[in-house]
């Protein structure tokens, strides 16, 4: 298994996740992560170039706009393509994030977590959490990384092999 991990998060959010999962003791394999929609945008090839061999490709994305998968399949082929020795591991979010959160604690509503007032206020006070008050308020909401990403897709992704396990610590 690939000890190397570069995390392609679909946006702010996934990426504080990310990074608070990454807390020690991480809950995850560490790595980079960096904010790219994986869906919506194709990966440089000058990025794709750089990254070394034993890697592992970490795409992190929500699968509730699915109106056109075009520009995943063409990422996942060019990395297969300009990428050697590479693991490409795909962390959906059914439908997005906020689902997960749920899923994984035991909260009812992610408003729960933030004690925002409102969808974008939670958003917004989730940003702007440092990674370790994210980590001790997932902990705190008893998080459950092993439940997390391992819902079915709908079937527009069928393209895709779950395989979130590898990642997890």
């Amino acid at each position: 298994m690939n000890k190397t991990c570069v995390y392609y998060c679909e946006g702010e959010d996934d990426q504080k996740l990310i990074d608070a999962l990454k807390v020690t003791p991480n809950k995850i394999l560490s790595g980079k992560s960096k904010k790219l929609n994986v869906i919506q945008s194709l990966i440089p090839k000058s990025i794709l170039l750089g990254i070394k061999p034993n890697t592992n490709v970490v795409l992190v994305f929500d699968t509730d706009v699915t109106t056109n998968l075009n520009v995943i399949k063409k990422n996942i082929e060019n990395i297969k393509k300009y990428c050697r020795g590479v693991k490409i591991i795909y962390l959906l979010q059914v439908k997005n994030l906020e689902d997960e959160l749920i899923r994984c604690t035991d909260i009812k509503s992610v408003l729960e977590l933030t004690k925002s007032k409102s969808l974008s206020n939670f958003k917004a006070d989730f940003r702007k959490m440092k990674e370790e008050q994210c980590r001790y308020t997932l902990e705190r909401h008893k998080v459950d990384v092993n439940r997390l990403w391992t819902t079915v897709a709908p079937e527009e992704f069928n393209f895709i092999k779950e395989n979130s396990d590898l990642i997890k610590v």
